[in-house]
C-alpha cells in the first residue's frame, strides 16, 4: 500500500458557516468574536457581523477566519 509522504493545503479555502451564535445587541466591538462552525465541522471563532449561510475564507495554517466574502 502507497501512502502520502507530504500534503500541502492552500493558504486559504472557502468555507461557509453552518451554525453560529446571534450576536448580542451591542456587540460590535472588532475584537469581540463568537463561536461558528463551518460546512466541514470545524469550530472557529468570527466576528459578530457573520451569521449562519454566510460565505469565509478561513486561513488553513492558523485555522482563523480572514474576511466575508
Amino acid at each position: 500500500m502507497k501512502e502520502p509522504l507530504t500534503v500541502e493545503l492552500p493558504n486559504q479555502v472557502t468555507c461557509t458557516i453552518e451554525t453560529t451564535d446571534v450576536a448580542l445587541k451591542g456587540q460590535t466591538v472588532s475584537s469581540s468574536y463568537k463561536p461558528a462552525t463551518l460546512d466541514n465541522g470545524i469550530n472557529i471563532q468570527v466576528p459578530p457581523f457573520i451569521e449562519s449561510g454566510d460565505k469565509i475564507i478561513v486561513d488553513t495554517r492558523t485555522m482563523e477566519y480572514i474576511k466575508k466574502i
